[in-house]
């Protein structure tokens, strides 16, 4: 299974894991008659609840209030939502051949030994994992934070010392250097993050940041840039990453000087 646009490395990884392990579970366990679904629109209608599918060849798509979620492919196993009863959407197959697999064989053959029985939890952990990853990617896409726009001529002030902080920034074009009691204690570079600290220690700005070149600035509000945090945390890493160095830059500094 896949996602309809472009996925992650992590999630093919783990749709190979699930193809590999789904040919664990079902070695073994007798098949019935071979289905055929040219474009049906719900794969699912006619079958028993106790029926499952195992996709041999083409593909089935997820789709749920008319958006299409998922695409499935030929090792995937259909139906595991629908006999406990949850909610999943319509499987619509798009020249797919399936394998019919009873609900109950699958499940005895899974509990006839320890070994299938972790195959069988690897499975289901890795299926809630691809799951959680794609609702994570879902609410990335979607959340759209409120930026602005600004351009700053060589000599502007970006970020006077002392503001209240209401918004961290971000230098798409130019170079800008910090400042503190009209002393430079730093450099600003391109896709550089700056401004962030103040927002996080909720203290008035402790530097300056003046633009030693024309420089073009995206400003993102305090609440908007805790909540993109929250929904990207590798914002996280880039901002201690960048911290960590201009805490090594200051030692060296002190250091050279003593």
């Amino acid at each position: 299974m896949h996602l309809p646009e472009t996925q992650s490395e992590h999630l093919s990884e783990l749709t190979q894991k699930l193809r590999g392990l789904t040919e664990l579970l079902t070695q073994g366990v007798p098949a019935g008659e071979s289905m055929y679904f040219a474009q049906s629109p719900d794969i699912f209608a006619e079958l028993p609840a106790n029926q499952l599918l195992l996709i041999t060849e083409g593909s089935v798509n997820l789709e749920r209030k008319g958006k299409l979620l998922l695409e499935y492919e030929a090792g995937d196993l259909l139906g595991l939502s629908r006999m406990l009863q949850l909610p999943e959407g319509k499987l619509i197959g798009n020249q797919a051949r399936c394998l019919v697999i009873n609900r109950d064989a699958l499940i005895g053959h899974v509990n006839s030994s320890a070994e299938l029985q972790k195959h069988w939890a690897h499975y289901l952990i890795c299926m809630a994992t691809f799951f959680r990853e794609c609702f994570a990617m879902e609410n990335r896409g979607t959340f759209q934070p409120n930026t602005g726009f600004m351009s700053f001529s060589a000599g502007e002030a970006i970020i006077n010392q002392g503001d209240t902080a209401n918004c961290v920034y971000t230098l798409l074009e130019g170079s800008a250097e910090a400042v503190r009691d009209g002393v430079k204690v730093g450099d600003i570079h391109t896709d550089e993050i700056f401004g962030a600290l103040a927002v996080f220690t909720r203290q008035p700005r402790n530097a300056s940041v003046i633009a030693k070149t024309d420089c073009s600035v995206m400003a993102v509000r305090k609440e908007d840039f805790i909540d993109l945090v929250e929904h990207q945390p590798h914002i996280c890493i880039s901002l201690i990453e960048e911290m960590a160095a201009k805490i090594n830059q200051l030692n060296q500094q002190v250091a050279a000087g003593s």
